[in-house]
């Protein structure tokens, strides 16, 4: 083996023992943090499909002044892609002059909450209700932090009939976070320093790969919810687990539900 080869598969593996060695064994977990768009729903019932085509397609032709949904798609794939976010992108894309008309932030999670089809996509989640309010009774500090805009992700959770289950000052969205976003290590440290949690004691539930390297490298525990399936959100990204993710992964579900037998550590509160 050349070199140089040998030097990057020493970094790799130096990178993933510095991850894994962030926290320490003993550390007692006390923050539960979600995402929600393909992580508190599968993959497989297509919401972001739904939510990421026709539904953001009219609000940019009805709203921005497209002229076409496939001009409008086009922009809001590019800008996805670079930004992991559509109200950042599309903020970017306004700003640089590239939307007819220009972009208001709280738009967009206005209309995405009016006009998502909630009940046709998400209904009520019994078995992840059970475990969440499991989880608060034992006294973990229940989050959720979404790329997408607050306004619509209170609607996700609704349809899902685990709102209660978060405080109101426990929901964050991405204009929460502005300018940053997810997986910019910045965007995750500030709902932890606004919710007092530390990352050694928190725990991010996510179906982004970028997310989870970037909430471990943060010295937080992982949890990776992968349906096994292709679409949503990540496929988009080409957002995938590598062979570099040594020790990046805490525990993997394909559904939060599974979050009971899949990380059964949660409800010892401690560590894996």
């Amino acid at each position: 083996m050349r070199l140089g080869s040998l030097l990057r598969v020493a970094t790799t593996v130096r990178n993933a023992r510095a991850m894994t060695s962030a926290v320490t064994p003993s550390a007692r977990l006390d923050t539960l943090i979600f995402d929600i768009d393909d992580t508190l729903y599968p993959v497989s019932a297509r919401f972001s499909e739904h939510r990421n085509g026709p539904v953001v397609a009219k609000f940019m032709c009805e709203q921005l002044g497209f002229e076409s949904e496939r001009e409008a798609l086009e922009l809001r794939d590019e800008m996805f892609r670079e930004h992991h976010s559509t109200l950042k992108g599309l903020a970017v894309a306004s700003a640089a002059g590239r939307t007819p008309k220009p972009f208001e932030e709280k738009s967009l999670g206005a209309y995405w909450a009016a006009h998502c089809d909630f009940a046709g996509y998400l209904p009520p989640n019994d078995a992840l209700r059970k475990h969440l309010f499991e989880l608060k009774a034992l006294g973990y500090e229940l989050v959720v932090f979404t790329n997408a805009p607050r306004a619509y992700g209170l609607r996700c959770l609704e349809s899902l009939n685990v709102r209660d289950a978060f405080a109101d000052d426990r929901v964050f969205g991405v204009e929460d976070v502005m300018p940053h976003c997810k997986p910019e290590p910045e965007a995750f440290q500030k709902v932890l320093d606004s919710v007092g949690a530390a990352a050694e004691t928190s725990v991010m539930f996510e179906d982004s790969m970028k997310n989870v390297r970037a909430c471990k490298a943060l010295g937080m525990r992982t949890v990776f919810v992968d349906e096994g399936c292709a679409g949503g959100e990540a496929g988009l990204l080409g957002d995938a687990q590598t062979g570099e993710d040594v020790g990046v992964i805490d525990a993997t579900v394909a559904r939060i539900a599974d979050i009971k037998s899949g990380a059964p550590w949660l409800w010892e509160r401690r560590a894996p």
